[in-house]
């Protein structure tokens, strides 16, 4: 998955990863309801995360960062911890990366 953000030197820019549909995959699967309990973000040094966003209703997690240099690509890895109602009693997590590019507006 590929992201590409279009920056100032001093911009805050956001990416987001839609996990609708692995959940609603999960659910066709395993039935039940599924929470997100957690959201917590990865990447380079060169990148300074100022927030973050976790949604459980969309299911749409969102890093809100600044940094970078331009014309370089970057690694942004989210992990959600989620529980289930079918599979009560267990904490599951799950990790999609996507790559983000840094380019000069």
């Amino acid at each position: 998955m590929a992201c590409y953000v279009t920056k100032d030197p001093d911009d805050t820019w956001h990416a987001d990863i839609d996990w609708s549909d692995w959940f609603a995959d999960q659910v066709a699967t395993h039935g039940g309801t599924f929470t997100v309990t957690l959201s917590a973000w990865a990447t380079d040094v060169a990148i300074t995360q100022e927030g973050s966003n976790l949604n459980d209703d969309t299911k749409i997690m969102s890093f809100y960062g600044s940094g970078g240099v331009v014309d370089t690509n970057y690694d942004l890895e989210n992990q959600i911890s989620y529980t289930s109602t079918t599979l009560s009693g267990i904490t599951f997590t799950e990790t999609r990366t996507m790559e983000v590019r840094i380019i000069n507006k």
